[in-house]
């Protein structure tokens, strides 16, 4: 891939993305693509999606929802195709030259969609659809209908005059602003090291950490070891870094991240984002952001989602201070008297006492999670579940080196989709773990099933010559739940672009991928991987019972900070006056009531929650505990009937994966499971005895 920019003048004639690619599958051609071909590609899209729907308002026939509903479904289908494509490359490669082209493909594309959903005679036809006989319609197209017009309603088609600009600038700001705080999130990540030259301030820490410290700093240039706020060298410094003060250090530095008062600070990003979204809420009619989107959601307002938290606090809370009471006794016997427990020692002493208590530690576990057997895993579990099975291809040009091609295909042989994987963490890539689509699924109006290009990204620590990737248990969690999002994606077979998997309500796509984790502790799963990566050797049976009597090891703790984090979001998105306080204190504030341990001061999640700031989590992210309700309500009936049991799993593809948003997701849930969800198995799954009986 070349980084080279020029400028946005290029051929359309000679642009890659308008000329054969004579790639598998009609793969996006990363090897022919120059970072120069993309906002003008962005631009011919924009410009023949706008020809179309043209025709569309000109057309002097009534308006059906052949001739409107579903030609506009299909307009944009080449925009979307290079968006993916990009979003990929910076997702992955977050250079300044490509946050530059960003920053301005995303203007071009909200402002064509504000041109689109603004688009007075065009709504005028599809509102004229909506109110029409729809006696010919199934009830997919039903459901595409109504999407349509709620899409157009909640992205200002009734608005007039001065409220219709005001919406405009308000998604061109909002735009600005994701952008700003993501590239400030990962500036401010990569800005820290820690230095360390004297041996002795290693003790405690892995080997591999070691090694991998030592491989950085000569990257560098410098002498000794040097370590990041990345997760592959944060993570495992924090648990086990004896060197208090060094562990200070670096929670600190990543903590602050986003509001250490330095040209890449968040906080008055944050006020302006909240606020921007609290007047387009009132434009639309609402009198918060969040009764904004949690219209459009399966929880629907905010006293189902305040009532799913709170049952969640008063069943967890107790739980995690009596964790967190045992994790601090054994570090009292540690240290001694007059001992101050402080956050950076909750890493430390838990992995301790898991240790101690389960004679498990993660470093024990590693030598059986070598990164390509945990592949193979999780590739063993699609296999059993759904027939699937996987080929590597080394010919698809990749938007990244460190990136593998898999091939997909049915249990019949038939080709479904490609599978892009991006294991490893570097410089500039987004932090975490997520799944994207480069192409949807969907069923062209000649009858042609276009099957999906699916990304897999992670950030595992990178191999070194003599050193596999290795994995904890928690991060081959994270590996099966994005390839959850994965195989959603992969299975989804549906006829209009807009319904395709995994594009369902934001508070049930987790649900698919929360449910693969499940696997990851099964031990009929383990025994077919878990080979230790230099004997052989089956992980040990009293392992296996380690690993499963674990599980909910901390599970309180672990609760309520996710509970914490949902309603950090709610309070953000519940403002009903513009904020103008401090946001740190605010965010405190917010969770004062669920509070396990007193939060550092000047510490905050708030100025790097890019989930609710810019991915797309806006007072949406209480639904990875409303999807975890669901997949343990639905993983139940995996394990009445055998966790592997096939007739399930088809009923669970058939019901779920690969229906999309073609019907509402609780039709989908009632067909597969028989009942609503039901909280019970969630708290039967984590050894918490009842809900509060107040709720």
């Amino acid at each position: 891939m070349d980084n080279s920019i020029d400028n946005n003048t290029c051929n359309i004639k000679e642009n890659p993305f308008f000329l054969p690619y004579g790639t598998p599958y009609g793969a996006v051609p990363y090897d022919r693509i120059a970072l120069e071909h993309f906002v003008p590609a962005v631009k011919e899209a924009i410009r023949l999606e706008n020809e179309i729907i043209d025709k569309i308002c000109s057309n002097s026939e009534s308006a059906t929802f052949d001739n409107t509903i579903a030609a506009l479904e299909f307009s944009g289908v080449k925009l979307s195709e290079i968006v993916g494509a990009f979003n990929a490359l910076v997702n992955a490669r977050s250079y300044d030259e490509i946050l530059a082209v960003e920053e301005e493909i995303e203007l071009l594309y909200t402002a064509h969609r504000n041109n689109v959903s603004l688009n007075a005679v065009l709504f005028e036809r599809v509102k004229s659809v909506y109110h029409g006989d729809r006696s010919g319609l199934d009830k997919v197209q039903c459901r595409l209908l109504d999407e349509t017009y709620k899409g157009f309603v909640r992205s200002g088609a009734n608005l007039e005059g001065e409220e219709r600009e005001e919406y405009r600038k308000l998604t061109e700001q909002l735009a600005t602003l994701s952008i700003r705080f993501q590239e400030n999130s990962i500036k401010d990540t990569d800005a820290f090291t820690l230095h360390i030259t004297d041996m002795q301030e290693l003790e405690g820490l892995p080997a591999d950490v070691v090694d991998a410290a030592r491989n950085n700093a000569v990257e560098n240039g410098k002498k000794g070891w040097l370590f990041t706020l990345h997760r592959p060298s944060y993570l495992p410094f924090i648990t086990f870094c004896r060197n208090r003060e060094l562990r200070r250090q670096m929670f600190m530095a990543y903590n602050t991240i986003g509001a250490k008062g330095n040209s890449f600070d968040n906080r008055e990003i944050v006020k302006q984002t909240v606020n921007a979204r609290l007047r387009l809420a009132r434009l639309l009619g609402y009198n918060t952001y969040a009764d904004y989107v949690l219209a459009g959601r399966m929880a629907q307002n905010t006293d189902a989602v305040y009532s799913m938290l709170g049952k969640l606090t008063w069943s967890y809370l107790p739980v995690a201070h009596r964790e967190l009471d045992e994790i601090k006794e054994l570090a009292a016997q540690c240290e001694g008297d007059g001992f101050e427990f402080k956050p950076w020692d909750f890493a430390f002493y838990s992995e301790r006492l898991k240790e101690k208590k389960y004679n498990l530690s993660d470093e024990e576990t590693r030598p059986y999670f070598e990164l390509n057997q945990c592949i193979y895993g999780m590739f063993y579990v699609a296999t059993r579940l759904y027939g699937l099975t996987f080929k590597q291809n080394h010919d698809v040009p990749t938007f990244n080196p460190d990136v593998k091609v898999w091939e997909v295909y049915d249990y019949d042989g038939k080709y479904l989709a490609l599978l892009y994987c991006d294991f490893f963490a570097r410089k500039g890539k987004h932090a975490g773990a997520w799944m994207d689509s480069i192409t949807p699924q969907y069923v062209d109006r000649d009858g042609v099933n276009h099957r999906p290009h699916i990304t897999l990204s992670t950030n595992y620590r990178k191999p070194m010559p003599d050193k596999p990737s290795l994995l904890n248990f928690d991060e081959l969690n994270t590996l099966m739940h994005e390839f959850g999002h994965c195989l959603h994606g992969i299975l989804s077979n549906v006829k209009y672009p807009s319904q395709c998997s995994p594009n369902v309500l934001w508070d049930f796509v987790e649900m698919p991928s929360q449910i693969m984790e499940n696997f990851a502790s099964e031990e009929c799963v383990l025994n077919h991987f878990a080979f230790h990566h230099i004997t052989g050797e089956n992980m040990p049976a009293e392992m296996l019972e380690s690993i499963k009597a674990a599980r909910n090891f901390n599970v309180g703790y672990q609760c309520v900070r996710q509970v914490g984090l949902g309603l950090t979001d709610q309070a953000w998105h519940n403002i009903q006056e513009p904020f103008e306080g401090d946001v740190v204190e605010y965010e405190h504030l917010a969770t004062a009531a669920l509070r396990v341990m007193r939060p550092e001061s000047g510490t905050a999640i708030t100025p790097q929650f890019g989930h609710i700031m810019s991915g797309g989590y806006a007072a949406g992210y209480y639904s990875y505990k409303w999807a975890e309700m669901l997949d343990a309500d639905a993983y139940s009936l995996f394990k009445e009937n055998g966790v592997l049991d096939m007739k399930i799993a088809q009923s669970f593809r058939d019901n779920i994966l690969s229906q999309g948003d073609s019907e509402h997701p609780m039709e989908l849930y009632l067909r597969f499971r028989g009942h609503k969800p039901q909280i019970e198995p969630l708290l039967q799954r984590d050894g918490i005895p009842t809900i509060c009986p107040h709720l």
